[in-house]
């Protein structure tokens, strides 16, 4: 075999998934990792269940704590006095109603694209906040038009507004680029959650609308499909202005979010370690609620059945407080999605929440014709984006994140064991244990095994070199088999045994199936239940140090990373003294998002593994990183030396022979600071 890094440990290969043979979103039951997560977003589930709630004296209570802990997972501060600096960019003016094109100022310097549709007359009206799902059109797709010209020709004042990093906001405007993925999960290096910034986007929508003297303060509604149901529900939850919520095809539950596929900005960082969707349905309550679903939802986290499991705990609140007509369920015999059967649900909700009138039962839509795209930009060409200030994701990633390494870099000292502390809150470390060898048969030379750590198995081979005492681990984060024979050549050249393990959900622990981008639903996942990817890793990598001193009476250890693995491997270094060395390659030399560097961000697919030019995962959004440090900051505190080759920045740019001097030069800057009991390495760039 000219490759031995191909070779299984498993002697069987996972159930083909899903068996149906049709799409499907559900990740498999059959993979290791897939069973520890779903196990382990269970239990998690039945501890922070939604519980009984008696009385409007505990609602408030239970509503003011959770919306405490709420703020502090967003990352993004709502600031009601911060002027809204409204810039309008044109009327479209017709028969019984108008629409304005505008901006509004969210947070300081980030500005939102809105279209406001005004019924003819005098007024005052009631009014709605659409967010739109992820259509790539934004506030332009069939769906949103459709739900916007429904409510505004039935007499209600619309704003519907474009989701942060979402065509128009944008970082190429007028293009499908997705907000999600690597891209949205950028905002965690910097502190921020998408999630976070879609709700001060829209909490900032509603002050739009409260002042307009044309809009009945008192009678604000909200509604959405998928990602804007979802928006449409942590509005909702988060603002007791919002007088009627309607979120669209987007309620289930967070434990089936952890098996299913959902994008980032739905994603709350920890959420299952001290919440469940019921919670935050009841910070609605006792207002007006309706969850609309559609029957042939082909993700099954916005099932009927999932759904059902969130409704019935909250609806139990509004029987409680002597209110069940306020909320209310609908399933349309429909696919995902605004459908016609959720525009009539949603104009017979809305009568009868915010014009007292009727039962809440559907009515018909109004005759309505969508306008051409083009009608309704508010910006005659792509560049205008950024000539008005419209900041997109990675421009807002750099400049924080540039703020954050100053006020980093500017530190006088930097107490050594306390960072590496907080760093291990920031991985979300799991603590070690014994662990378990197990060895299997060998495959041409090549020694098969198992780490059994507690909670998973670690599998990995053994490739026996010269020195029967001197190991090198060597990692991808893909799997072992994607190693090449020259990475294996290189690696083994002075005689070295070779451990060849699949981390965390790579490899033979890893299933093959619908995703974002590569390790996305891992990233997602692990989040959800209070843990990380690269913590993950971390540990895997610790566990197998501790092996191989323990079981294989290793006396050198060194190991050897690509990409976010070789990250990986700098975390493993600031936690234990048992390596010799560390090699990393094509990693990162900062987490700062340099997007000046990256000439497209628009995948060919949802599906492809990375953005155009880039070559990292989600792995390596970490929340609040760079207001910690950065990776000068781990190199610095790690015990082994460190030797960095082919260092990149982070959306994947090849460092010039300037910058990879500066890095070398500020690692030793940092590692100056340090004070407190500490074993630093030498880092070393090639």
């Amino acid at each position: 075999m000219n490759n031995y890094a191909k070779v299984r440990v498993w002697n069987f290969d996972l159930p083909p998934y899903p068996r149906e043979g049709v799409f499907h979103l559900d990740l498999s039951p059959d993979c290791q990792v897939n069973r520890l997560l779903r196990f382990e977003a269970g239990r998690l589930a039945r501890i922070h269940q939604l519980d009984v709630i008696p009385d409007r004296q505990t609602l408030s209570r239970f509503q003011r704590n959770l919306r405490k802990k709420l703020w502090q997972k967003f990352g993004c501060t709502y600031d009601p006095q911060l002027p809204l600096k409204v810039r309008e960019f044109g009327t479209i003016h017709q028969t019984d109603f108008s629409v304005t094109k505008l901006i509004y100022q969210s947070r300081p310097g980030i500005f939102v694209t809105a279209l406001l549709y005004v019924p003819s007359g005098k007024g005052p009206f009631p009014a709605v906040i659409q967010m739109h799902g992820h259509n790539p059109e934004g506030k332009f797709g069939v769906n949103p038009q459709s739900a916007s010209l429904a409510l505004v020709k039935s007499g209600y004042v619309c704003l519907t507004v474009d989701a942060f990093g979402t065509y128009e906001r944008a970082n190429h405007c007028y293009t499908r680029e997705r907000h999600g993925g690597f891209l949205g999960a950028s905002l965690f290096n910097i502190g921020e959650t998408l999630m976070g910034a879609q709700i001060v986007d829209n909490m900032r929508g509603v002050d739009l609308l409260q002042s307009l003297p044309f809009v009945k303060k008192e009678k604000i509604g909200a509604t959405g499909a998928s990602g804007g149901g979802n928006q449409t529900m942590w509005l909702s939850a988060m603002d007791t202005r919002i007088a009627a919520a309607m979120p669209v095809v987007s309620v289930g539950s967070f434990e089936s979010y952890v098996y299913g596929v959902n994008c980032v900005c739905e994603l709350l960082p920890d959420g299952l370690t001290f919440t469940s969707e019921a919670g935050i349905l009841a910070l609605t309550a006792p207002r007006p609620l309706r969850i609309a679903n559609a029957l042939y939802d082909c993700n099954h986290d916005f099932s009927v059945s999932e759904m059902l499991k969130t409704y019935h705990p909250v609806e139990r609140i509004y029987w409680n407080l002597g209110v069940p007509e306020k909320i209310s369920f609908h399933v349309a015999d429909r696919v995902h999605g605004m459908s016609d059967r959720q525009r009539e649900s949603m104009l017979g909700f809305f009568a009868f929440a915010l014009k007292d009138s009727g039962n809440g039962n559907p009515l018909p839509e109004p005759d309505y014709e969508l306008f051409p795209e083009e009608t309704l930009h508010l910006f005659s060409r792509p560049s205008e984006r950024a000539e008005n200030s419209v900041r997109s994701i990675p421009e807002h990633c750099r400049e924080t994140g540039i703020r954050l390494r100053k006020a980093y870099l500017s530190r006088k000292t930097i107490h050594a064991p306390s960072a590496a502390e907080e760093l291990k809150k920031l991985l979300r470390l799991p603590p070690l244990s014994s662990g378990k060898l197990h060895r299997y048969a060998e495959v041409d030379g090549t020694i098969r095994a198992a780490l059994e750590t507690g909670t998973h198995l670690i599998p990995f081979l053994i490739r026996p070199g010269r020195a029967a005492d001197k190991f090198r681990i060597v990692l991808h984060p893909e799997g072992k088999a994607m190693l090449d024979t020259h990475t294996l050549d290189s690696a083994a050249k002075d005689g070295a045994t070779l451990i060849l393990p699949d981390l965390f959900g790579t490899g033979e622990t890893a299933q093959a199936n619908h995703t974002i981008c590569l390790h996305h639903q891992l990233f997602r996942q692990l989040l959800w239940t209070g843990r990380s990817l690269i913590g993950e890793w971390t540990f895997d990598l610790l566990a197998l140090i501790n092996m191989l001193r323990r079981d294989c009476k290793a006396e050198e250890i060194s190991v050897s990373g690509i990409r976010e693995a070789g990250f990986a491997a700098l975390c493993a270094n600031v936690f234990t003294d048992k390596l010799d060395r560390v090699d990393t390659d094509q990693s990162p030399g900062s987490l700062l998002f340099d997007y000046r560097g990256t000439p497209d961000l628009v995948s060919a697919s949802p599906f492809e593994k990375f953005l155009p030019g880039g070559i990292y995962s989600p792995a390596l959004c970490i929340p609040d990183f760079l207001k910690w440090g950065d990776v000068s900051l781990i190199a610095a505190l790690g015990h082994a030396p460190v030797r960095f080759q082919d260092m990149r920045s982070f959306e994947g740019r090849p460092l010039t022979d300037e910058e990879t001097q500066s890095l070398e030069k500020e690692i030793r800057a940092v590692r100056k600071k340090l004070v407190g009991n500490t074993s630093p390495g030498k880092g070393k760039t090639k």
